[in-house]
């Protein structure tokens, strides 16, 4: 099955040789679906064959932009750094500050598309927007707030 096609995944879009999902991922300790990234290096595959990737839930997107005094306080860079360099080895094979980058930018790029993501099957609108704000989950674009 090709992700592209569906299977709880919504293509976004491609940022260099990352290829970005929307999808819904179910947390044992709460058994509730929650909305997240997936990112797949499409030009890379591993020894089962299958492309590497990475998948962010939402509720941690707050750790890739530390700076934002919205949560009250600024975050820790060093956690966005370890995060980075995980998903960077998880994609690439090995951590290299370019590729540190590369993923930074395909997450931030595609928060609109973030925004404007379905909520899971069984899950109405309202639901979802209520996950988000439970989880302090704020877009903005150009420095406004658009949700």
């Amino acid at each position: 099955m090709s992700l592209r096609d569906g299977g709880g995944f919504s293509w976004c879009g491609r940022k260099g040789d990352l290829t970005v999902y929307l999808t819904h991922v179910q947390f044992p300790e709460d058994h509730d679906e929650h909305a997240a990234l997936y990112l797949r290096n499409e030009h890379r595959k591993v020894n089962e064959g299958g492309s590497p990737a990475y998948l962010l839930p939402l509720r941690d997107l707050w750790i890739f932009r530390p700076e934002d005094k919205d949560r009250g306080r600024f975050e820790r860079y060093e956690d966005m750094e370890g995060r980075l360099a995980n998903a960077s080895v998880a994609l690439y094979g090995f951590d290299v500050p370019e590729y540190r980058h590369r993923i930074h930018d395909a997450i931030l790029e595609f928060a609109d598309d973030v925004k404007n993501l379905a909520p899971p099957p069984g899950k109405t609108a309202a639901e979802f927007q209520a996950e988000l704000d439970r989880y302090n989950v704020k877009f903005y674009v150009d420095g406004e707030r658009i949700r």
